[in-house]
């Protein structure tokens, strides 16, 4: 069991009140799903930027100690 979470996030920038918000997230196996979704984020909406980001969270099933 891996001690942290590997996760691609997509985030879009809807302007600078609001700055960068996560929209979705996947799991680093679902790469191609990402990918697929960031493209109708960008057709969808072509006035904000988007983008897909690696994060690494803490899981939570890793035992403590």
């Amino acid at each position: 069991m891996n001690k942290y979470l590997y996760l691609l996030v997509i985030q879009g920038f809807y302007g600078y009140g609001y700055g960068w918000e996560d929209l979705c997230q996947y799991k680093r196996s679902e790469y191609k799903e990402a990918r697929s979704d960031l493209r109708e984020y960008r057709l969808a909406k072509p006035y904000a930027s988007h983008r897909l980001v690696n994060r690494r969270e803490p899981n939570p099933n890793y035992p403590k100690g």
